[in-house]
């Protein structure tokens, strides 16, 4: 008798149970729950279809919408900051960059699950931006201390960057204070010659479409040299000797002529006037400097 009693107990129990399981779940199903939030959402990557968002976080004023069990699980809205990657999303007309209203459907879907319904008034979510700009930025050689002559050699013409300048675009709070750059290899350097070189890494979100920049010198040995010129006076020669200091190349073995020699009549004499015509030669000193006539 006294098990029987105890399996009427326990089957009263279970129905009790399941009684009160289906009534929570109908109560569950029927709950529905309206929340409004604001979200922020923060875009990654701030230059976009030719744009720079000068803010890259934007907030939304979001009403959410769950029924069932979701309902139950609205702690899930309490993280409010969504990242997005800007080049998916993010759309430009040539003057400003915005979300769609589906775009912000999607973002909203893809952090909190396509069980919630989302709506917010607008169609479109502005982010501030400017245009990318263009400047022609000149171009900065580094550690030029790296560069070395062989001993006895002076520099005819001093490495120089070719081209000087470039041009580069990007949005202009970074441009402006931008400098491109390029590194001298360590290096010994004799004769002209001419050497390319890649251009330092550039920041994000600038950018160019030169990518070598040349370095051009000439460097040679240096001598000294006494040479004789001809001036002529009236069918008469004055031959003009004169002491040269400049690169043995030009010196010795140029078969052009480096210096001009002329003279200038004043009242009761020639003046000789000496001109150096090839790059790096240095007149010393030339005899005689006049001529009486």
């Amino acid at each position: 008798m006294t098990k029987i009693s105890s399996n009427k107990a326990m089957e009263a129990l279970l129905f009790i149970g399941f009684a009160f399981a289906v009534w929570l779940t109908m109560r569950i199903s029927d709950t529905e729950v309206t929340r409004q939030i604001n979200v922020e959402l923060i875009a990654t990557g701030r230059s976009v279809n030719g744009l720079w968002l000068e803010d890259s976080t934007q907030e939304v004023n979001v009403i959410i919408e769950a029924s069932g069990l979701n309902a139950l699980f609205m702690s899930r809205f309490n993280n409010r900051m969504i990242t997005f990657d800007s080049d998916d999303y993010i759309r430009g007309n040539g003057t400003s960059a915005f979300l769609l209203e589906k775009d912000i459907q999607t973002i909203l879907h893809q952090e909190y699950g396509r069980e919630y319904s989302f709506y917010w008034s607008g169609d479109s979510l502005f982010y501030p931006s400017s245009s990318l700009v263009q400047r022609t930025l000149p171009v900065v050689l580094l550690s030029q201390e790296n560069i070395s002559i062989p001993e006895g050699h002076r520099w005819i013409q001093k490495p120089e960057v070719v081209p000087d300048s470039i041009i580069c675009i990007g949005p202009k709070e970074l441009i402006q204070r931008f400098k491109p750059t390029i590194t001298a290899p360590i290096m010994n350097w004799s004769g002209k010659d001419q050497i390319e070189l890649s251009l330092n890494k550039f920041p994000r979100y600038i950018s160019t479409k030169t990518n070598w920049i040349s370095i051009n010198g000439n460097a040679d040995a240096w001598t000294e040299n006494k040479i004789r010129v001809i001036l002529s006076y009236q069918s008469e020669d004055i031959p003009v000797e004169i002491w040269l200091s400049g690169p043995v190349d030009a010196i010795t073995n140029s078969t052009n002529t480096i210096v001009q020699a002329n003279w200038t009549k004043e009242s009761s004499r020639l003046r000789v006037d000496i001109k150096a015509l090839a790059n790096g030669i240095r007149i010393l000193n030339y005899e005689p400097k006049y001529i009486a006539l």
